[in-house]
């Protein structure tokens, strides 16, 4: 082969590759140049293929916001919900409780008023039947019919008689009569009895009987 034959095989390939680079730098945005090693996209194309995929994950991510977004102020709608009917429950309670108390305050007022009523009807009855309306210093007595049967009154007991007790003072210049229906230490006593239907005295330091 020629050196002319060279230089002109020289020249038509480099205007064959001059051609191939033209293709890549200046081709459309869906070119794609065959070379001898392969295809290869033009610049434009792979700036375009570039650009959809990026603007098509940035949708995917948005549209995951926007998804996530609703998500959120579905789960806050359903909290809110949730705590207005917890709101609402615990005014029904305090409302019932109030409602409650208030049916125990005014029952509890009427059983006191009815059981006021009740004892004071009681002792009503009582006073009617003529009672006696003290038993201070009535121990050991018993309630007898009166004879006008107008009512009662208080006697005392046969199964408990009275007991008179006599001893010395202290000094012993004096005697004291000691008389009652309780329990009496007999060993206090210089003398002592039990009867009934008689009274005794002191008279002048002397033991009087009176029948």
């Amino acid at each position: 082969m020629s050196l002319q034959t060279e230089l002109e095989s020289a020249v038509a390939l480099t205007t064959s590759d001059a051609q191939l680079l033209h293709q890549v730098v200046h081709g459309g945005t869906t070119e794609t140049v065959t070379t001898e090693s392969g295809s290869l996209d033009s610049v434009a194309k792979l700036l375009n293929d570039a650009n959809t995929r990026i603007n098509t994950e940035a949708d995917g991510i948005l549209e995951q916001s926007i998804e996530a977004a609703a998500l959120s102020e579905q789960f806050a709608n359903q909290a809110g919900s949730e705590a207005d009917r917890a709101e609402q429950a615990a005014l029904n309670g305090v409302t019932e409780t109030q409602t409650i108390l208030e049916q125990v305050q005014t029952s509890g007022a009427q059983t006191l008023q009815q059981a006021d009523t009740a004892l004071q009807t009681i002792l009503a009855k009582l006073l009617a039947v003529g009672l006696p309306d003290s038993l201070i210093g009535a121990a050991g007595q018993l309630l007898k019919v009166k004879n006008d049967e107008s009512g009662y009154t208080l006697v005392n007991s046969a199964a408990s008689p009275r007991f008179f007790g006599l001893a010395h003072s202290t000094d012993g210049t004096e005697l004291l009569l000691t008389e009652g229906r309780e329990d009496y230490d007999t060993r206090l006593f210089q003398a002592w009895m039990i009867s009934e239907g008689i009274n005794f005295s002191i008279q002048r330091n002397e033991l009087v009987m009176q029948l």
